[in-house]
């Protein structure tokens, strides 16, 4: 941008209301500190989702927003910066309301980047990097950013994941983290760690799963024998073998370069973010990047605690004590005007993924409002990916039959059930998923919260979790009152009846529009679980429960619900990419792949609006942010092109190559692409 002194600049005679009728006149007087922004496309986000052609910034507030109608100017003896924008788009600071920025610090690890890898290249990458210096954490092999749900072919050397670890090490333990968070993978070593209730180190095998580890069992992959297969869904496991300090790999390395945090928003245009599991050992990284004036986000801070740790035997909840805690951080950040810790998070459930290369294929754990289906998948060797053969018939008779002799621990031999039969007989049991806690935990940890004045932040990815979520906001807003409004993010599947409780209950319903798409081999690990994509019109029904309610963003919008966006990062990838997001809520699509029930596309302005104003008022800021207005924080970002502009002229697919060119943060440039 083109910065001039003038002689002297007063703008006068600008009208303080943009209606057609003639108002008084006001006359504004600058001083020589102003910033004039002038010869711009200024989308303010107001009420009226107006653009504007300039604006003056004091200090850290917008104290005009100029349009060119309105703009009269006579010299002055004064002289002011002007800053000529040469037509670029302004928009107001982005707010990500979904990240984990600690995660996403680039910071040097291993790291498979979510890149499909067969296991003899996941082999060849972990053993490589994980023997350079510095690269272990403690006495693990880690492994970040695994895509769980795509490549992971088998070959000659390789069957499962297990063996591909463990030719990376067998003494050490090796464990790779799903780019998603609730995904991993483990080596032999790894798997004989497990310690049992009694703290006795028995190991996951085909032997514990049926007695140490029965709970376990639905999360934990394994071989067409029986016994695991190195895959690991959600971090219950994790702690059995020892590997729960691992959820934030590369911590050590972030907390000496703290400045690394705003190398994740700052770049992409974010302002203000939504720590959407900010856990308590973490939070020195925010202390460190305020003490030395490095810190410029707006942040709000989902604190995270496991109502399960402040458990008794017998599943009762210290609700007092977990509070204490969440309100000893809250009242540490009171008197801070960049973080609050105002928030709580909540998993309602896990994931919808399952695992076609488990034998039996693991079933998704997101709680679903019936039974998932039981695909028989087999490899293509043309397309080096598995589709889909048929479905298991579960109401059989044979499937009652073997469902009785599993009961009784009598399971069929799994190599004879499957030459008889085309399936593994554990493919007869019925499961629709699980609530991350039990549903009294649910309902009562979000009433108590609510009541101890915090908003919840609500993963919940099946509809019955998005239905047991909305259930727990109910009873908390008749219970305590209707002040707080709460999230609800992911909603990957949610039921046509609920759409109305979010306005109803002033809930906001989060998205990462990026998955709103179509992803084939996502999809194939995730779709034939829920619908059967063995007819004419595969896995894209359009009739199809899947098809029809994933991602259900312009229903929410048509119920009255507020939209708000954010990004998940790091999990897919460590890049925010705000306008990836944009371009998969206007167009479904960001692969070069059809879309993804375009019905359920939004608007340009309610794109951007969900990462500005509408997310600005998720976090309780919109009285200072998320639009820019006379008053409120000069907080705005300067782009390479005109989303807008794109949007509608059909040139949607161009979204997501968008740059950011300047990210200003109260009144002061934090970031340029040129320097």
């Amino acid at each position: 941008m083109q910065i001039r002194s003038f002689a002297a600049l007063l703008f006068s005679t600008l009208s303080l209301a943009a209606c057609a009728e003639r108002q008084q006149s006001a006359q504004l007087s600058l001083e020589p500190e102003d910033k004039i922004f002038t010869n711009g496309r200024i989308y303010t986000a107001n009420e009226n989702r107006a653009f504007a052609w300039g604006m003056i910034v004091r200090g850290d507030e917008i104290i005009q927003v100029l349009g060119e109608d309105l703009l009269g100017m006579v010299i002055d003896e004064n002289s002011y910066d002007v800053i000529d924008l040469e037509g670029r788009l302004v928009l107001p600071g982005l707010h990500d309301a979904h990240i984990h920025p600690i995660s996403a610090m680039p910071v040097e690890v291993c790291s498979l980047e979510n890149t499909p890898s067969t296991l003899a290249e996941i082999a060849a990458y972990a053993s490589d990097c994980t023997s350079r210096p510095g690269m272990t954490e403690g006495e693990w092999r880690v492994v970040l950013a695994w895509n769980f749900a795509a490549g992971n072919q088998p070959g000659d050397e390789y069957q499962t994941i297990r063996e591909a670890l463990d030719a990376v090490s067998t003494e050490e333990p090796v464990i790779l983290r799903g780019s998603d968070g609730h995904h991993y993978a483990v080596n032999s070593a790894a798997l004989a760690r497990a310690k049992n209730a009694d703290g006795e180190t028995v190991g996951f095998t085909k032997e514990t799963l049926a007695t140490d580890f029965a709970d376990l069992a639905p999360y934990i992959g394994v071989d067409e024998t029986g016994e695991p297969n190195g895959r690991l869904t959600e971090d219950y496991a994790l702690s059995a073998i020892g590997a729960g300090n691992l959820l934030e790999s590369g911590l050590a390395k972030a907390r000496k370069a703290p400045e690394l945090l705003m190398d994740v928003t700052l770049p992409r245009g974010i302002t203000s973010f939504l720590d959407a599991a900010a856990r308590p050992d973490t939070l020195d990284i925010y202390d460190s990047l305020l003490a030395s004036d490095g810190f410029h986000a707006r942040a709000h801070l989902a604190l995270y605690f496991d109502p399960g740790d402040y458990a008794d035997e017998s599943g009762n909840v210290n609700y007092d004590a977990l509070l204490a805690e969440a309100q000893a951080i809250r009242a540490k950040y009171q008197s801070e005007p960049l973080i609050e810790a105002d928030f709580l998070k909540l998993f309602a459930d896990g994931v919808m993924e399952g695992d076609p290369l488990s034998d039996p294929p693991t079933l998704p754990n997101a709680a679903f409002s019936r039974n998932y289906l039981q695909p028989i998948y087999e490899w293509d060797e043309e397309t080096q990916w598995v589709r889909v053969a048929g479905y298991v018939d579960t109401q059989s008779q044979l499937c009652a039959d073997t469902r009785a002799q599993i009961a009784v621990g009598a399971t069929p031999d799994a190599a004879s059930f499957k030459a008889a039969h085309g399936y593994h007989p554990l493919q007869c049991l019925d499961a629709g998923g699980v609530l991350q806690h039990p549903e009294n935990v649910i309902m009562d940890y979000v009433r108590k919260g609510d009541e101890a004045g915090f908003t919840f932040h609500i993963h919940a990815i099946g509809d019955r979790a998005i239905e047991k979520s909305l259930d727990a906001i109910e009873a908390a807003r008749e219970a305590n009152g209707d002040d707080n409004k709460h999230i609800i993010t992911h909603l990957q599947l949610v039921r046509p009846e609920d759409h109305e409780r979010f306005d109803a209950n002033d809930i906001y319903a989060s998205f990462t529009f990026a998955w709103a798409s179509r992803d084939t081999q996502y999809d194939a690990t995730v779709i034939p679980f829920v619908d059967r994509v063995d007819g004419p019109n595969g896995m894209y029904d359009p009739q199809g429960y899947y098809y029809r309610n994933a991602y259900p963003a312009a229903s929410l919008k048509a119920a009255n619900a507020t939209i708000i966006a954010g990004s998940d990062a790091p999990v897919d990838t460590k890049d925010p990419r705000p306008f990836a997001n944009i371009e998969g809520a206007v167009s479904r699509a960001i692969f070069g792949l059809p879309p993804l029930n375009e019905a359920e596309a939004i608007s340009i302005f309610d794109a951007v609006d969900a990462y500005t104003i509408n997310a600005a008022r998720a976090l309780k800021q919109e009285h200072i942010a998320g639009s820019l207005e006379p008053g409120k924080k000069a907080d705005f970002i300067i782009l390479d092109q005109d989303i807008f502009d794109l949007a509608e002229t059909g040139r949607t697919s161009e979204i997501s190559d968008t740059k950011v060119l300047e990210t200003w943060f109260a009144g002061e440039k934090v970031y340029s692409s040129e320097e």
